[in-house]
């Protein structure tokens, strides 16, 4: 049994800029690499993030500048941006470690408008799906209704997002159809009861219980609480009760309450993990952390995170042909003879476990088959990811202002989506948006073939690389307008040149 970990973020940014932010602390980088334990999974949901119209025109040219900010921290450490998806101010950002590229399939995106009666996208919610290993995840980043009395419309708005919200993966359409759910945001529950009356706590009332860590006193208040366990909104989740102060509203640039407003948890990170039978297989989730982080004031929110551990199963396959112009990009060296798990993931239950990490140094050390009795009956085709990997022939040169051709060669049985394209990216990219030119493969439409083929494309002369680094091609299957499916291969890396043009014969002697 191993573990993959997810560290997910939650943070009312209120249209500030990150600047000269530091966001180590946010994301526990020192601890985690202290502890050697970098989590194999970054995700960061940020709500009103700066949406003027020059800023949002721009974010269709250049990343957000969170965005930019977080990849400048994880860069080093050999993440890379999986997902991105932005309606107006809600920003959700995915990032992974690079060793996990081939086993993250099915990527899509899906946004629901609940602000002015679902016409304005102010409040509403991002989510991304995702199969990983052969297990299913949904991602929820929402801002829901503000204000102490709008208790029924936070609960409209949820109730929009979840029957809205409909994916184009087979067996996973809904939120919940998904192995694991987590759903997180500026939900913005007060403790406020509108029933009643005198009883509720002022803001000066609440900050001085705050003072005096009566924080189990202050949940009973708690609109979320009450609304899932009256079965009204999120009662399909499980939250850990926070153990941190209310994370709203502060004075900007300090840490006190503003008592303008009564503080409250409106920043949450919930989650749900399905029951799923697997052969001879036991799996659970854990949540590791739930904390706020009361030393970043640029906001009146703080942010909160959450650390949590997936029990995975794992079945073996061979890669080394497969894997191999893989090596250069990995940070980390991986022996001649490779061979990387492919693991099967499916929840059971929420419970503790003590079960170790995937480490660098044994993502590698696996056994050369598994057994029959091993399988399971429930393992989807896209399981065995060795069946639908794209290899590429090698290029020896890319030439800048030439046409430049490219072989890659099909599994059999591999079936062409009408929006497959391949990318041309620098040899250690950070992210699926640092293309430098793409085609559309030519090959849609034409029947799958039992055997493996080897296709050609030609990319235009129009597409000139810089002269220094390498490059590498990068296959991609498409799920439509909001991003790929998924990452189906990658090139040995190459390097490029610009030839000198032939003289004319009018310049010959």
């Amino acid at each position: 049994m191993w573990n993959l970990s997810l560290y997910i973020v939650t943070w009312n940014v209120s249209t500030k800029y990150p600047d000269t932010l530091k966001l180590n602390e946010l994301l526990d980088i020192d601890l985690h690499y202290k502890e050697k334990r970098l989590p194999d999974f970054y995700i960061v949901g940020l709500q009103e993030v700066n949406a003027n119209p020059h800023t949002y025109v721009s974010s269709f040219f250049k990343s957000d500048p969170w965005v930019q900010k977080l990849k400048e921290l994880l860069k080093p450490l050999d993440y890379i941006v999986a997902k991105t998806e932005q309606m107006q101010g809600l920003l959700l950002t995915i990032f992974v470690k690079r060793k996990h590229l081939y086993h993250i399939r099915e990527i899509e995106s899906e946004y629901v408008r609940t602000g002015f009666g679902g016409m304005w996208g102010n409040k509403g919610a991002v989510a991304t799906r995702m199969n990983c290993y052969g297990c299913s995840i949904c991602l929820v980043n929402s801002h829901l209704a503000a204000h102490d009395e709008m208790l029924e419309e936070r609960i409209n708005d949820y109730q929009r997002i979840k029957e809205a919200t409909n994916f184009s993966v087979k067996f996973c359409k809904d939120i919940y159809d998904h192995d694991y759910v987590f759903w997180f945001g500026d939900l913005n529950f007060r403790l406020f009861n509108h029933y009643s009356g005198n009883d509720n706590y002022s803001p000066q009332e609440i900050r001085q219980m705050i003072k005096e860590d009566r924080l189990a006193d202050l949940i009973k208040k708690d609109q979320l609480s009450l609304a899932m366990c009256e079965g009204r909104a999120f009662s399909e989740l499980v939250e850990r009760l926070p153990q941190f102060p209310p994370t709203f509203k502060f004075v900007v640039d300090s840490s006190d309450y503003d008592m303008k407003r009564r503080p409250a948890w409106c920043d949450r990170i919930l989650y749900k993990a399905r029951s799923k039978i697997i052969k001879n297989c036991s799996l659970h989730l854990e949540q590791v952390s739930y904390k706020s982080h009361p030393n970043y004031d640029i906001s009146d929110h703080k942010p909160v995170s959450s650390e949590f551990k997936i029990n995975v199963k794992e079945y073996y396959y061979n890669y080394e042909q497969i894997l191999k112009p893989l090596r250069p990009l990995f940070s980390d060296s991986l022996s001649n003879a490779i061979k990387i798990p492919m693991l099967v993931v499916a929840p059971i239950a929420v419970t503790q476990m003590d079960t170790p990490s995937l480490s660098d140094d044994e993502f590698h050390d696996a056994p050369d088959h598994f057994s029959d009795d091993e399988t399971d009956d429930e393992q989807s085709p896209d399981d065995d990811i060795s069946q639908l990997v794209i290899k590429f022939n090698p290029l020896t040169v890319w030439n800048n202002s030439e046409d430049n051709e490219v072989e890659y060669i099909l599994p059999p049985n591999f079936v062409v989506g009408s929006a497959d394209w391949i990318g041309v990216y620098p040899e250690n990219f950070t992210g699926f948006d640092e293309y430098y030119g793409y085609e559309y493969t030519e090959t849609a439409g034409d029947k799958p073939e039992p055997v493996e083929r080897t296709v050609k494309i030609n990319f235009s002369a129009s597409i000139d690389l810089p002269l220094q680094g390498n490059f590498v091609f990068l296959y991609f299957q498409s799920t439509g307008m909001r991003g790929y499916s998924s990452m189906l291969g990658v090139s040995d890396p190459f390097p490029v040149i610009k030839r000198c043009p032939s003289p004319r014969p009018d310049t010959i002697d």
